[in-house]
């Protein structure tokens, strides 16, 4: 009976995300893969009939782990800044995975799948009774968005409480 392989979807999956977070999606690659696993490519195109359905998942999961990361930054109390100062701490913390995501763009992600509109209304929600909270989630949004890009590339330095004063002035 041949040995079961040891190399199954979720380690390839595993390796090529920690590749993409540490090296970003253009050092990605089977070759990559497979010595960051230590195994040959044969078994990543055992499992993945091309790259582009590797990347597919990358990308699914590496929103999963953004999104699960900017729910859960909790520093003013104000649960609306907090999702901005969420954004703006994983291009910080995780640019790499920003970057590919939020500014390369590289899965041709529409804004619906990168930020979830429902979390910035629901925190708007507990502090705001106005009736347009998906345009000030918008804006909200894309201010934020503008600063964690310029940290994400380096031209802004991360500075939490200079970045936490500018998002709160934002919303007065």
């Amino acid at each position: 009976m041949p040995k079961a392989s040891t190399i199954t979807k979720e380690v390839i999956l595993n390796a090529a995300f920690e590749i993409v977070r540490t090296s970003g999606f253009y050092s990605l690659s089977a070759r990559t893969i497979a010595q960051h696993i230590g195994c040959s490519t044969q078994p990543i195109y055992w499992v993945y009939d091309n790259m582009d359905m590797l990347k597919e998942d990358i990308a699914q999961k590496a929103i999963h782990y953004l999104n699960n990361i900017i729910g859960n930054y909790h520093q003013t109390g104000h649960p609306f800044a907090d999702i901005g100062l969420g954004y703006i701490y994983i291009a910080h913390e995780e640019s790499y995975l920003f970057k590919a995501i939020y500014t390369d763009n590289i899965m041709n992600i529409t804004l619906t799948d990168l930020f979830p509109n429902m979390m910035a209304v629901n925190a708007l929600r507990k502090t705001e009774t106005t009736d347009n909270l998906e345009e000030i989630a918008v804006k909200g949004w894309i201010f934020a968005h503008g600063i964690a890009s310029l940290v994400a590339t380096g031209i802004m330095v991360y500075d939490k409480d200079k970045i936490e004063k500018l998002l709160l002035s934002f919303m007065e």
